[in-house]
């Protein structure tokens, strides 16, 4: 008898033929519309008649659907049935079966996993015979699987493969591997032979794994008291059985076998550990205090040490012990400085120490020594830091030396000279120090590397100067600066700048002008220059007549003057000359065609590159203050000519100190008068 299954969902159906449900309806998606039935109640049942031809609809009566579903369904008509065409009934079932079919599983992540896998065998110093015994999962079920399992290089004897049917070994160019369609649990034993090499009494075993995951070695080598090594070993474990030697260890993956063994040396007793030490030695004598660097190199011998210990000398402080892995160090009361290290360390090993002891007029170059050493030799190099006179006459168990003899390292020490220099090998040794303290004189903190004087000589006599001084400071607070001093000149200052920055000058209780400075920058090893900037003008007291001799002073300066330079601009209409064509200047100031080249700073060197430039701008200042002048009283201003053309006179001194003379005497005619 034909029967049929039929996955119906019921529930649509009654909302097909009813407008409203109650709530015991199963709903949707519930997998409460099964429905199983024999060819002939299907038949009897939806009335589809097979021998009739064309379209059909199926009737199913509702009291039938309420006792197959096994729910009652209140209705008022008794007699409802549900009717639904054949094509209609055929998709609904095609649907019904598709959603009954099972999902199809994920693949899985990897075609198999290794379980396990062991090399085992006996190794002689001919070949190695080996067995490899590897246990693995096969996930992927479909399909033929190709599983390497060793490399071509070795030579395989024998192979035992369970299951015995269905699992093959093969063998490509590169590997032997498994082929199998099968899944599940797959164990293959391979027996092969593996060359030996032996250079220099060292015998090598080794290929490469060309599976996935970690492995067991379980190895028995022909000899006994042998030294063996298995390459990237996690864990391994060797024991003499019966004049062989068993090798257990355990080797990640990744990595190949590589196994090496030699005739195993006897152990040598530890030999106590031997110390020899070399110290490197700079004293530094300051102000009634030496200070102390000293560098001691270690050459640690037979046994690792954990622990130093070196003698200070009496009276010395320890500031700082530098050195690699040093976990503490101390300075007992027995005066031994011990310093622990965080691990054990042998052969070359050292310490850097900084320390410092007062001294006056006499002491003894103080040397930290290392204790416990089998022999010690060291430098030591003596430089000043103040103004002293070192000498040391009485050595004992010490050498004295030419400082270029000293090793490089105490040269880089310090910047300052090396006065004395010493070596000694041995345990005892006096270095004693003789320290001579002398009075400190003045040097120079300030100087000025040029001064450049630009004048305009106006034909009444008054006159409008510029200079421009190019200074170095180390530490004045003020250049101090005199003033000319003519009868019945005035001198009224008008501007004056430092670094490009306007200042307030000041005037001390014997009248010199004094300029607040800064501190010059540092330049390599040199101070840089900055510029001062002083603008005055020096105003007679009586109008000056058409011909004459006038005197010009410059202001002195209290600190020396490299250079000084006068760009003195005359009247142009005047004549300048004496005799026969002499140039009417004289003084203690050198008339020059161009003023010599001297290095100069930045501010002195625009000067002199353009000094009719510079006339430009003090006319224009002297403009400005003549209008300041009008405003002020109302009165109307003198006419004057200002010579930014006028006749260029250069002047110069070299080298100029606190009471050198500097002015100069003009004699000249035909100036026009001012009225």
């Amino acid at each position: 008898m034909k029967r049929t299954g039929l996955l119906l969902l019921i529930v649509a159906l009654a909302a097909a033929a009813a407008p409203a449900a109650p709530p015991e309806v199963p709903k949707l998606g519930e997998g409460k519309g099964q429905v199983v039935l024999t060819w002939d109640e299907f038949v009897k049942i939806t009335g589809y008649d097979p021998a009739k031809k064309g379209p059909q609809v199926l009737t199913v009566p509702w009291a039938q659907i309420e006792e197959l579903l096994g729910v009652k369904v209140e209705r008022p008509d008794k007699a409802a049935a549900v009717d639904l065409p054949w094509q209609d009934f055929k998709s609904l079932l095609e649907w019904s079966i598709k959603r009954k079919a099972e999902k199809p599983e994920a693949p899985p992540p990897a075609d198999y996993i290794i379980t396990s896998c062991e090399y085992s065998g006996k190794i002689t110093e001919d070949s190695a015979q080996l067995t490899l015994t590897l246990k693995l999962n096969i996930l992927r079920e479909k399909g033929w699987k190709r599983i390497p399992v060793l490399p071509a290089g070795v030579a395989v004897v024998k192979a035992t493969l369970a299951p015995a049917e269905g699992v093959y070994l093969n063998s490509t160019p590169n590997a032997y591997e498994l082929l199998t369609e099968k899944s599940g649990a797959v164990e293959a034993v391979i027996e092969f032979s593996v060359s030996v090499s032996t250079s220099a009494g060292i015998n090598d075993v080794g290929f490469a794994r060309v599976h996935p995951g970690p492995s067991v070695l379980d190895l028995e080598i022909a000899r006994e008291n042998v030294d063996v090594k298995i390459a990237n070993a996690q864990s391994q474990l060797s024991k003499q059985v019966d004049g062989r030697t068993a090798v257990a260890a355990a080797i990640p993956a990744g990595v190949p076998v590589s196994i090496s063994w030699e005739r195993a040396l006897p152990k040598v007793e530890a030999a106590p550990t031997k110390l020899y030490a070399e110290t490197r030695t700079l004293v530094a004598v300051a102000d009634e205090i030496l200070l102390c660097r000293e560098t001691v190199d270690y050459n640690i011998l037979h046994t690792a040490v954990r622990e130093l210990k070196l003698a200070v000398p009496k009276g010395a402080s320890v500031l700082t012990v530098i050195g690699d892995n040093v976990l503490d160090w101390r300075v007992g009361d027995d005066g031994v400085l011990s310093v622990m290290l965080r691990g054990e360390v042998i052969g070359s090993y050292a310490l850097h120490v900084t320390y410092e002891r007062s001294a006056k007029d006499e002491a003894e170059a103080p040397v930290i020594r290392a204790v416990g050493v089998e022999r010690e030799r060291g430098y030591v190099g003596v430089v000043a830091l103040v103004n002293v006179e070192i000498t040391a006459e009485e050595v004992a168990g010490a050498t004295k030396i030419d400082a270029r003899q000293l090793p490089a390292d105490i040269s880089a020490m310090t910047s300052q000279p090396i006065l004395l220099a010493f070596r000694y090998v041995g345990k005892e040794f006096s270095i004693p120090l003789s320290i001579k303290k002398h009075d400190e004189i003045g040097v120079l903190v300030t100087i000025v590397d040029a001064a450049v004087f630009t004048g305009m000589q106006l034909n009444d006599g008054r006159r409008m100067a510029k200079v421009v001084y190019s200074v170095r400071n180390n530490r004045n607070q003020f250049l101090r600066l005199t003033m000319p001093e003519i009868a019945g000149e005035k001198i009224e200052i008008w501007s004056v700048s430092v670094g490009g920055n306007p200042v307030a000058p000041a005037k001390d209780d014997q009248g010199n002008v004094l300029i607040p400075l800064i501190r010059s920058a540092s330049r390599s090893q040199d101070l840089a220059s900055f510029p001062v900037e002083v603008v005055y003008i020096e105003t007679p007291e009586k109008v000056a007549p058409a011909s004459g001799k006038l005197r010009v002073e410059l202001p002195r300066a209290h600190v020396p003057v490299m250079h000084v330079m006068y760009n003195y601009y005359a009247p142009p209409e005047g004549e300048y000359t004496v005799g026969w064509g002499r140039i009417g200047i004289s003084g203690p100031m050198s008339l020059v065609e161009e003023f010599t080249a001297l290095a100069t700073g930045r501010g002195a060197a625009v000067v002199k590159a353009d000094a009719a430039k510079e006339t430009g701008k003090m006319a224009a200042q002297f403009q400005a203050r003549a209008q300041q002048a009008v405003a002020a009283t109302g009165a109307t201003p003198i006419r004057v000519s200002l010579p930014i053309n006028g006749k260029l006179f250069k002047l110069e001194k070299i080298l100029a100190l606190k009471d050198d003379p500097l002015w100069f005497e003009v004699t000249y005619r035909n100036w026009k008068v001012a009225k």
